[in-house]
Order: C-alpha cells, then sequence, then structure tokens
C-alpha cells in the first residue's frame, strides 16, 4: 500500500483529557461514566472505555479542556464544554467477553459556538499555534 492519506479535515490532537458520558438507556434512566480521551478534534473525541458503546448510541459528553489565560503569561485555566456526539466506531468491533479495552469515536452533534472557541483554543495550545 502506498500511503495513507488523512481523511480528516479537522486537526487532531493526541489529548489525556477528562471526558465525562452519558448514555440514555431504553428504561428512562442514564449511565455516566468519567472517561479519558486518546485524542480529540473539532470534529469529534476519541477515547477508551470499559464498556462496550453500539455505533449510533447518542451521548451527551462534557469535556474538561485547559486554555490559555485570557491575557498573555496569564497561567493556564481549565474550561468544561458540554456537547453531544454519536458514536461512529468502537473497537473491537462488538461486546467481547471479558474485554475492559474498548476504543470509541464520536463525532460531535452539537456543540454551542462558545463551547467550540474553547475547544480551538484548547487544540491550538496544544499544537504550540497561539496568536
Amino acid at each position: 500500500m502506498a500511503g495513507h492519506d488523512e481523511r480528516r479535515s479537522a486537526l487532531r490532537v493526541d489529548a489525556n483529557l477528562n471526558l465525562e458520558v452519558k448514555v440514555a438507556r431504553a428504561d428512562g434512566s442514564v449511565d455516566t461514566a468519567s472517561l479519558e480521551t486518546i485524542n480529540i478534534s473539532t470534529s469529534g473525541v476519541y477515547f477508551k472505555s470499559d464498556h462496550f458503546v453500539e455505533p449510533m448510541t447518542k451521548l451527551a459528553m462534557e469535556l474538561e479542556l485547559s486554555v490559555p489565560g485570557p491575557n498573555p503569561g496569564d497561567s493556564v485555566e481549565v474550561a468544561l464544554v458540554p456537547c453531544e456526539g454519536l458514536v461512529v466506531r468502537t473497537t473491537p468491533e462488538g461486546e467481547v467477553e471479558g474485554c475492559t479495552d474498548y476504543e470509541v469515536a464520536v463525532f460531535f452533534t452539537h456543540i454551542e459556538a462558545e463551547g467550540l472557541n474553547i475547544l480551538e483554543s484548547h487544540i491550538k495550545m496544544r499544537l504550540g499555534h497561539l496568536d
């Protein structure tokens, strides 16, 4: 195979961030899990889970992002960004007995403009592209 062309349009950065995920169950209850991301972009997030999450599952999430302070020289601040997403891929592709190491890819379906600005600022800071 010649090379692998990157198909993503959004910059993706490795990031071990705290992520709170809420999954609605058929009975109306909500399961909440605190997870850690593998990487993130402005279009989605990739994280590890100890449980299988079915593709096409809708998730409510809250990202904990570090961002530069408002003035040059300010210390880094932490911002919580609520968002929603849709599971597009889980590896392994099915539930495996005894498996506690699933990787889950989520495409963001809703994030407020302010949250998107915070996410972009976080990514730029991680890449060292501060303006």
